[in-house]
């Protein structure tokens, strides 16, 4: 069996890749009052509107106790209301408010900011081909 060796490792570099992201994104919100956890859930609920806690979870790829705590702060500061879903009562989905709308016009450049900053010197081709490869690699790991 061979030795693993993380430099080698497309995981290895996507995790570098995230953190350097998530460092980038984390300086951009300096002062803004918002972390980057508030921002990535933001992103989300104003992209696809409202989601359940369990959605809204998953595409964070974090634990449901993470993001209970990260919905209960953003409702506690008024960005998110929890509403029952009119379709199953059992699911309580998270929805985004006026003030986070607001905030939200505030604070979104800076995701492009770091886009841009990391696309830099790639062409839209070789987007598109990674995007491509990295969506087969997250296929592969959930088969």
């Amino acid at each position: 069996m061979a030795v693993f060796r993380p430099n080698e490792s497309l995981g290895h570099h996507c995790n570098l890749t995230r953190k350097a992201f998530a460092s980038a994104v984390e300086q951009e919100l300096k002062g803004s009052g918002m972390s980057p956890a508030q921002y990535l859930a933001l992103a989300q609920l104003i992209d696809s509107g409202p989601l359940s806690q369990s959605e809204l979870v998953g595409r964070l790829y974090i634990t449901r106790p993470t993001g209970a705590r990260l919905v209960d702060r953003m409702e506690r500061d008024g960005w998110v209301i929890r509403r029952r879903d009119p379709q199953d009562d059992r699911v309580k989905l998270v929805v985004p408010t006026e003030r986070a709308a607001r905030i939200w016009d505030n604070v979104s450049h800076i995701g492009r900011t770091v886009v841009d900053r990391a696309h830099r010197g790639i062409s839209p081709a070789e987007i598109e081909t990674v995007k491509q490869i990295l969506q087969r690699v997250r296929d592969n790991l959930k088969s």
